[in-house]
């Protein structure tokens, strides 16, 4: 019984260490991911906002559901520590990730700006004025 024990602790341990590997790489891996595309389109280079949708959830995903699993295996093996850091890690990444996602899923396309009136001229610097009534 002993011996059954031990070896659950081992598994359990050898998860924990892979959900915890999951969750410090995958997840800020995935993030950097929507952050380049973001910064490519503040750029003006070629971005797709679906992508950078699909990276942020999927960061949101890896953040919240590897220390949530993990949390659950330390649980279950009477680690009472890791079961609270890792339910606070995955409560803390559901918050940050659902923040984000929300505030980058409105509509980002601006109006475009209204047609300036017929017979309007735009003042260039450097002298002299080639606009009617200057």
């Amino acid at each position: 019984m002993e011996s059954e024990t031990e070896e659950l602790r081992t598994w359990s341990g050898l998860a924990l260490v892979i959900l915890t590997m999951v969750w410090l790489i995958g997840t800020p891996y995935l993030f950097l991911q929507a952050f380049s595309e973001g910064l490519r389109a503040s750029f003006g280079g070629p971005s797709d906002d679906d992508r950078l949708m699909w990276f942020l959830i999927a960061a949101t995903v890896v953040g919240v559901s590897a220390p949530a699993l993990a949390a659950v295996v330390a649980g279950k093996t009477q680690r009472e520590g890791a079961a609270l850091v890792f339910g606070v890690g995955a409560a803390l990444c559901l918050t940050a990730g659902l923040a984000i996602i929300s505030g980058n899923s409105g509509d980002s396309s601006a109006p475009p700006p209204e047609p300036l009136p017929p017979g309007y001229c735009v003042e260039r610097s450097g002298g002299d004025h080639d606009c009617p009534g200057w």
